[in-house]
């Protein structure tokens, strides 16, 4: 067997491991009884997995990377043989399966729906399969980063103009406000009295236990559960009620279900259709601006660009156009068609971009053949950036996956990066979703990395997910008027206790925060935000309050120690793979 074939393998049972885990991956007691009964290549695996997990002495709290070894130099022990397309498949699952890494259901799913892409993926890849780990999991593997190749974009000849601090808007000054949803995964499937601890990925759904001791509500579960129509409907019935306290909505992706094992393209076009009716139904005159999220394709994360030449996205971004289109130009219709973004101007002197930055996505197996500026989407963007300054155009950009998170490669979000720092008079706000919490990222100038220059709001989420309550935002921004800046002034958070409303069976969104109430902010720009992370390093009860609202109103205690660098870490590195940029501003 090639080193070829045995990275398809290793990678087809990672796919799991990498797609739907949530967690640690310690095998169960019950499966280190079972070792007697293994083979002995099995059993001399587990035991040698035991024994560097006890030597790890809690360094990393994952076992997710040890569990990724041991998968990795399995598979090289057990194939001595060339082997069919049916025998990979076939061990990738029994892999899957034996090391629970998902239930037997879920990994007899999961396999096959990848299993085009990864042999595609593998076979026009010359991949060393020690190398299959740091590109599923990264860096803290200890493996060598794949891809590690760094590339550039190319700026034009402009001289960047010198950095204009914002000025704030006289009291009477016009104002525009908009709604920002993300993260709703609609879950057709959820049941109300299902079990929210089913042993799967996605829970609460239809085919799941009716008897357990814990039983989904209503209106949602804070378990591993989405959100049931139920919950969406109350929402959409509140906004109904709101419309005239906002001017446009922003929505940055994700609307189907994590039920990521079992999903056709049907299936994702039936929840964009669905939430295109409920925008249309209780909300028919607000445009929605959308970004594209990581869950809108079949299989998830898998945006193939216009390269591969076997492999397309045509009946998403087609989807999408269809969708999309009453709200904007045709010639956004030709970029969404394209790569599944576009550029918009609602009003004079003001510009929306809406980024797909799937192509950023560390997920996205097809960019391990080319990752250089897949579909030239930051190539792109600088056009769009630079026809924006030609034209005193002042921009807010639309993304779904935060630059700055791992789940971005290194080489595009440092490119990122750099864009954001030459546009820095241009880009006002950033606004994403993804990570279903409440919290923001800074960009510091790219000289000293002191200096705020941007940052983006990242958002929380519709879906209630793991303990966290359904939220949405209205910012207010300066408005439509001659030399406007566009920028965000405030917002107000809503949200829902899910808890209550399971109770009572009256679902009430109410009032969470303001920043500048709860924190006691002059302002919302790039300086007043990295103020903030300087009080909260030295105030841990300020810290403890963003905290609160960064995990959705969900009690964490006291966040010290490793939660309170990790915390203060996390707003500060707006560019992944990068620690030392949080180590070198909070030494200052």
């Amino acid at each position: 067997m090639t080193s070829k074939m045995k990275a398809i393998v290793s990678l087809l049972a990672l796919v799991c491991l990498f797609q739907l885990t949530t967690g640690g991956l310690m095998p169960t007691k019950k499966t280190m009884r079972n070792v007697k009964h293994m083979s002995a290549i099995e059993g001399d695996a587990m035991r040698s997995y035991s024994e560097r997990q006890k030597r790890m002495n809690g360094l990393w709290s994952s076992a997710s990377c040890d569990l990724c070894v041991l998968i990795t130099q399995q598979v090289q022990d057990w194939i001595r043989k060339s082997a069919s397309e049916e025998e990979i498949v076939k061990e990738a699952i029994r892999m899957c399966i034996f090391f629970k890494i998902q239930d037997a259901r879920v990994c007899s799913m999961i396999v096959p729906l990848h299993k085009d892409e990864i042999l595609y993926v593998v076979a026009n890849l010359a991949l060393d399969p020690k190398e299959a780990c740091g590109i599923i999991l990264g860096e803290k593997c200890g493996t060598p980063y794949f891809p590690g190749t760094m590339w550039n974009v190319t700026f034009p000849d402009t001289p960047k103009p010198a950095p204009k601090p914002p000025t704030p808007p006289q009291p009477s000054s016009p104002a525009v406000r908009f709604l920002h949803m993300t993260d709703i995964h609609i879950d057709f499937d959820y049941r109300e009295g299902a079990s929210p601890n089913c042993g799967e990925p996605l829970c609460c759904r239809a085919g799941d236990l009716f008897n357990d001791t814990l039983k989904a509500g209503k209106y949602g579960d804070q378990h591993s559960c989405d959100a049931p129509m139920s919950l969406v409907l109350s929402l959409f019935s509140h906004l109904n009620t709101i419309q005239d306290q906002f001017d446009y909505i922003i929505m940055t992706g994700d609307i189907p279900a994590h039920d990521v094992w079992n999903q056709t393209r049907s299936d994702q076009i039936a929840h964009l259709v669905a939430l295109d009716k409920l925008f249309s139904d209780y909300l028919p005159t607000k445009p929605v601006y959308y970004c594209i999220g990581n869950h809108e394709s079949s299989p998830v994360n898998s945006f193939p660009p216009p390269t591969i030449p076997i492999q397309n996205i045509d009946w998403l971004y087609g989807a999408l156009a269809n969708m999309w289109g009453k709200w904007l130009p045709l010639s956004a219709i030709d970029t969404v068609l394209r790569c599944g973004g576009y550029s918009i101007s609602p009003y004079p002197g003001f510009r929306i971009i809406s980024i797909n930055n799937n192509y950023c996505n560390k997920g996205n197996w097809w960019l391990l053949l080319n990752e250089t500026d897949p579909c030239d989407v930051l190539q792109w963007l600088i056009q769009e950036l630079q026809n924006a300054e030609d034209k005193g155009e002042k921009v807010h950009m639309l993304l779904h996956i935060p630059p700055g998170e791992g789940t971005c490669l290194k080489a595009w979000s440092y490119n990122y990066f750099n864009i954001v720092n030459r546009y820095e008079n241009t880009i006002v706000n950033q606004f994403y979703g993804h990570s279903h919490h409440d919290w923001f990222q800074m960009y510091y100038d790219n000289v000293t990395f002191m200096r705020p220059l941007g940052f983006g709001f990242i958002a929380p989420s519709v879906t209630p997910g793991s303990n966290i309550n359904p939220i949405y935002r209205i910012y207010t921004m300066d408005g439509n008027y001659a030399d406007s800046s566009w920028a965000v002034l405030d917002y107000n958070s809503f949200y829902l206790n899910i808890t209550d409303a399971n109770k009572s069976g009256n679902p009430v969104w109410q009032f969470e925060y303001s920043p500048k109430m709860l924190y006691n902010m002059t302002g919302l720009y790039a300086q007043d935000w990295d103020n903030l992370i300087k009080r909260m390093e030295a105030d841990d009860q300020i810290l403890d309050i963003f905290n609160l609202h960064k995990n959705n109103l969900h009690p964490t205690g006291p966040c010290t120690g490793e939660c309170r660098t990790d915390l203060l870490c996390s707003l500060i590195e707006g560019r992944s793979y990068d620690p030392d940029l949080c180590k070198y501003h909070l030494r200052h």
